[in-house]
């Protein structure tokens, strides 16, 4: 099968390119001019150039496919709004309006447990109500709605949407997990203690695993059409297994002091503050990532597994071993 890949250099487009070809398909990897090529480079893929703020490149890049994945993304929880609305809603309608006039078969879109927001009772599964925290949840589920309706209305073709929680692996290194993992070996302030009770439920799922429910869309159409998936590890853990783990592997000492989480948002407040105002991101030190890590993401992959024949090869130990060896090995930790 031949298949377009929007986001095809970036961290999961990555794994993704490499997963489809080595499973036989022909990849047609749709990036920006300024996108690093080294992970395909060596694949052999087709290279097309579109730009999703300009809209550069988008109608004629998908002639020739026979499916499409959606994953490219303005991906940051504190950006501007005009920038997830450019990009996130009307990049994708602008994909999904490409994909029907080359006549694609299947479009494949790459949203987010973030659109289901914080989960009051645990696990979430694809019928949760979304109530998103954050903008980019938001705009994530705003575009599922662009997908579902454009898809289903005459003329339109197959869809499936795929929920990833939380990914993380080799290769990423600008993203919640990289910085969380990263800031832990080098035992950052905010590492150095657990927010709240440390129980609360938290669910990664590695980038190889996310690869494998793609992968499973794509060659089951007749099966994922129309449907939306919840794309994650077997189970989640708790903040103090994954301080745990992670402490184990990074050859330092577990946080054990335990700070209420109105202490905590005191704390980072003026950093905060003092970062807007000077132009840097951090997502440690936010008020919102405060609340986040005293409220539950959890979900239920039952639905994945039982249609798809998703399995998850990676447990958060396995994964986080693989991902740590990687850092060190590449100058990062």
């Amino acid at each position: 099968m031949r298949v377009a890949v929007t986001g095809a250099s970036g961290f999961l487009g990555g794994h993704l390119s490499e997963t489809l070809v080595e499973n036989g398909h022909e990849v047609v990897a749709l990036v920006r001019r300024r996108s690093d090529l080294s992970v395909l480079s060596p694949l052999g893929v087709e290279l097309r150039y579109i730009d999703l703020e300009t809209g550069e490149g988008i109608s004629e890049s998908l002639r020739g496919a026979d499916a499409v994945v959606h994953l490219a993304a303005y991906y940051t929880f504190h950006g501007k709004w005009e920038l997830y609305k450019k990009i996130n809603i009307d990049g994708t309608k602008a994909m999904v309006d490409a994909a029907r006039l080359n006549g694609i078969r299947h479009f494949v879109y790459c949203s987010t447990t973030e659109v289901i927001g914080p989960v009051k009772d645990p696990p979430a599964d694809e019928h949760t109500p979304p109530t998103p925290q954050y903008a980019y949840g938001k705009s994530k589920l705003i575009a599922e709605g662009i997908v579902r309706d454009s898809c289903s209305s005459k003329g339109g073709m197959a869809f499936t949407i795929l929920r990833p929680s939380g990914i993380y692996g080799p290769r990423n290194v600008d993203d919640v997990s990289y910085w969380t993992i990263t800031s832990f070996a080098k035992n950052a302030l905010p590492t150095r203690f657990i927010v709240g009770s440390g129980k609360n439920l938290i669910q990664f799922v590695h980038v190889k695993d996310v690869a494998q429910g793609f992968l499973l869309a794509i060659e089951k159409p007749e099966i994922s059409s129309g449907k939306t998936y919840i794309i994650s590890d077997e189970r989640a853990y708790t903040y103090e297994e994954v301080y745990s783990i992670l402490s184990e592997l990074c050859n330092r000492k577990p946080p054990k002091m335990h700070v209420p989480k109105w202490i905590s948002a005191a704390l980072v407040l003026p950093i905060e503050a003092f970062n807007r105002i000077a132009g840097k991101e951090s997502f440690l030190y936010h008020v919102s990532t405060i609340q986040s890590v005293t409220q539950d993401r959890a979900y239920s992959i039952e639905k994945a597994k039982t249609e798809l024949g998703y399995l998850p090869k990676y447990d958060l130990r396995k994964g986080l071993q693989e991902t740590v060896d990687w850092y060190i090995k590449n100058g990062y930790i």
